[in-house]
């Protein structure tokens, strides 16, 4: 395994922020540009998704007066390949205004593709004791 190199590490943390910012998650195509084709997610309860059903339900989600708010902290990244990525940081998730913070802890790889363009392939939270915000 070789060590991310700093430039990249910073881009893929925007990429994975960029997947939690609203105008993102609201637009079909932009999320199918980030997405890999086989993209598998493990929600905090467990359930599997696909890219199809990401592309379905996130949208929806933003056109709903509930959208959730995102904060995420203390990325950590490493080279598994010399085109995928791994990223781990804690997250918060608030899906009402007001109400309570859910925390986890999250896990994303990302590949590089044939077009030289980094796409998420896999993505999971696990719940995890409170932590302060950042």
């Amino acid at each position: 395994m070789n060590k991310i190199k700093a430039q990249l590490f910073e881009q893929l943390i925007e990429l994975e922020r960029s997947l939690m910012r609203e105008d993102v998650r609201a637009d079909a195509a932009r999320l199918n540009a980030l997405i890999d084709d086989d993209f598998i997610e493990v929600s905090s309860d467990g359930k599997r998704f696909n890219k199809t059903n990401v592309l379905e339900r996130l949208p929806k989600e933003q056109s709903k007066s509930r959208k959730p708010l995102f904060h995420n902290q203390d990325f950590i990244g490493r080279m598994l390949s010399d085109t995928v990525v791994q990223l781990y940081y804690r997250s918060a998730l608030r899906r009402i205004k007001g109400g309570q913070w859910h925390f986890s802890s999250r896990m994303s790889l990302w590949r590089l593709d044939a077009e030289q363009h980094w796409r998420v392939v896999y993505h999971q939270s696990t719940p995890c004791e409170a932590f302060t915000l950042e």
